[in-house]
């Protein structure tokens, strides 16, 4: 039998692959940041820690809170007046919920109320008669543009809840990211009587989560 010797090793064979296999690792993350990834890791990892933005009462807004990006609603969703506006950020998902609405026989929804700013806050906390249905300025979900009062064209504010726009609203805004934000039975917890009317965008999956479990949001945030 013929034996061959083994082929002496390459010292410098191995130290080349790691070298290769560190280029490749870099090129391969410089190619992930320029396509978003490390802003996408800030956005999870915000949205893991923080959780949903909680406003009320005993949480004011952030110091570093920064004025939402705004988009006009008149043209798009019947308001009640032309001023109406809210964040971008909800500007498709409440298209796509009062689409729904009118499919489901809602001819009269419209908004009445989006985003306001600190001052008119202010004059609405001044000017109000009974402030267990209004948040001073800093605590209002008004000023996030995150959240909308909806109303019937032939109902009052107060009987909101108990026409079928209200009642469809209450059982089915989940589906398109938005809470009943002060539902009934839940006055101690969010510190604001009874509003069939206001409504917070939160995103699906939180939705989701306070309609599962008969949640507000102040019960959500404490779970996490």
């Amino acid at each position: 039998m013929t034996s061959f010797a083994r082929p002496a090793a390459r010292p410098w064979a191995r130290p080349v692959r790691v070298v290769i296999l560190l280029a490749s690792a870099a090129v391969a993350f410089l190619l992930w940041l320029q396509a978003g990834g490390m802003a996408a890791l800030a956005d999870w990892s915000q949205s893991e820690s923080d959780g949903p933005l909680l406003v009320n009462a005993e949480h004011a807004l952030p110091h570093d809170f920064e004025e939402p990006e705004l988009v006009g609603l008149a043209g798009k969703v019947a308001v009640a007046d032309r001023d109406v506006s809210v964040s971008v950020e909800i500007e498709k998902p409440l298209l796509k919920l009062f689409k729904a609405a009118r499919k489901a026989g809602l001819k009269n929804l419209y908004v009445a109320s989006g985003y306001r700013t600190a001052h008119e806050q202010q004059q609405l906390w001044d000017d109000s008669a009974d402030r267990s249905y209004v948040q001073p300025p800093g605590h209002s979900e008004h000023q996030t543009g995150l959240a909308v009062d909806l109303a019937d064209l032939k109902v009052g504010a107060k009987g909101f809840g108990a026409t079928k726009a209200g009642k469809w609203l209450a059982r089915n805004s989940w589906k398109y990211g938005f809470i009943l934000r002060y539902p009934a039975g839940k006055e101690e917890l969010t510190g604001i009587s009874y509003e069939p009317w206001h409504f917070r965008y939160v995103g699906r999956e939180v939705a989701e989560h306070c309609h599962d479990n008969d949640w507000v949001l102040e019960e959500y945030v404490a779970a996490l």
